[in-house]
C-alpha cells in the first residue's frame, strides 16, 4: 500500500474510529505517547515478539519491516526493547513509529527526533540481545490481538487497531463521522445534544 493510502487514515482520529471498531480494537489506555504534542501515525502494523528480558527482535524488526510500517512490539516492561540510535536508524528506514507493550528509554534523545512511540512507559536498562525467536504474524498488545497487515491508527487519544479485511469500511465509517462532526457548529450540536439528552431521560422516566 502507498502513503498516499495511509495519509487517508492519518486524517481521522481514533475517536473518529470508535463508530466504526467496537472496544476490543482498542489499547489499553497505559499504552499513551511517550512525548508531548505527538502528531497522529497510521500505518500497516509490523509485529515483533520479544523473549522475556531481551530486545533483540527489535533490533532485527527495524531492518526487516517496510517505510511507512508501525512496529507493534509484544514485551516484558522490565527491559527497554529500544534506545534513541535504535528510534534513529528505524525513522531511516521509514518506519512510522512504535506501539510497545513495554518500556523504552532515551526519551529526550527520541523526542528530539520526533519519533512516535506510545508505549507503558520508561526505564533505563536495556535488555539483552540474544534470544532470535521465530517471527510471529500475532500479538497481543495493549490487550488487542494484532495480526501483522492490520492498520494502526495512535494519536493523543489512544492506540486503534483496524483488522486488515475491515479497512476500507472502518475508513469509510470514520470519514463520514469526522465530516458530520466538522460540519456543524458548537451551537448547532449543542441544540441536538441537548434533545438527545431529554429524549434519553423521558425514555427511562416515563
Amino acid at each position: 500500500m502507498t502513503d498516499s493510502y495511509y495519509a487517508e487514515y492519518v486524517s481521522i482520529s481514533t475517536c473518529d474510529l470508535a463508530d466504526a471498531l467496537p472496544r476490543s480494537q482498542f489499547m489499553d489506555y497505559r499504552i499513551h505517547p511517550l512525548w508531548a504534542n505527538m502528531p497522529r501515525v497510521a500505518g500497516r502494523a509490523y509485529t515483533v515478539k520479544c523473549a522475556p528480558g531481551d530486545h533483540l527482535m527489535v533490533h532485527k524488526a527495524i531492518y526487516d519491516a517496510q517505510p511507512g510500517d508501525i512496529l507493534v512490539v509484544e514485551a516484558d516492561d522490565q527491559y527497554a526493547v529500544s534506545g534513541g540510535n535504535v528510534c534513529a536508524i528505524a525513522k531511516q528506514n521509514g518506519i512510522a513509529g512504535f506501539i510497545v507493550d513495554g518500556v523504552v528509554r532515551d526519551i529526550d534523545e527520541v523526542q528530539a527526533l520526533q519519533f512516535p512511540i506510545h508505549a507503558l512507559g520508561v526505564c533505563p536498562k536495556p535488555g539483552a540481545k540474544k534470544v532470535l525467536t521465530e517471527d510471529l504474524p500475532i500479538v497481543n498488545v495493549g490487550g488487542v490481538v494484532v495480526q501483522a497487515g492490520d492498520i494502526i491508527v495512535a494519536d493523543n487519544d489512544g492506540v486503534a487497531v483496524i483488522p486488515a479485511d475491515q479497512a476500507s469500511q472502518a475508513l469509510a465509517i470514520a470519514q463520514a463521522r469526522h465530516a458530520k462532526d466538522a460540519s456543524q457548529t458548537l451551537s448547532q450540536w449543542r441544540h441536538t445534544h441537548h434533545d438527545n439528552v431529554q429524549a434519553i431521560i423521558h425514555n427511562l422516566t416515563k
